[in-house]
């Protein structure tokens, strides 16, 4: 008796507040890519391919091992590890479009040796 009082109520329960919302009826656009052709203009590349060039002999570190750090002004890493210093780098380093410069670190394994932080614009 009591388990067909309990399911009563519950099926009782679960049939109140099913009043539905009443329906949005408006014009909507065509999500068809035969509808909305994109400009001449447009671009759909979110990265580019940017050159990073640098010639570590112009910075005259002493120490014998180079170290080299590029990242985004965001702070992701692109490039860490270590260069010869005595040959120019070309690194290609893939950008999100709105992203106009980088950062870079330079630094030795000597302990007299000051590291170099520049911004660079590519």
């Amino acid at each position: 008796m009591k388990k067909a009082l309990v399911a009563t109520l519950g099926i009782i329960l679960a049939g109140c507040g099913s009043e539905s919302s009443p329906s949005i009826s408006g014009s909507t656009e065509s999500t068809r890519l035969s509808d909305n052709i994109a400009p001449p203009n447009a671009r759909f590349e979110q990265y580019r391919i940017s050159a990073f060039e640098l010639d570590p002999s112009q910075f005259a570190l002493a120490g014998n091992r180079v170290f080299l750090k590029v990242y985004s002004s965001t702070g992701n890493v692109l490039f860490l590890g270590q260069i010869d210093k005595q040959k120019p780098v070309s690194l290609p380093l893939s950008l999100p479009n709105s992203e106009g410069g980088i950062k870079f670190d330079l630094f030795s394994d000597l302990d007299g040796d000051n590291s170099i932080s520049r911004e660079k614009q590519l």
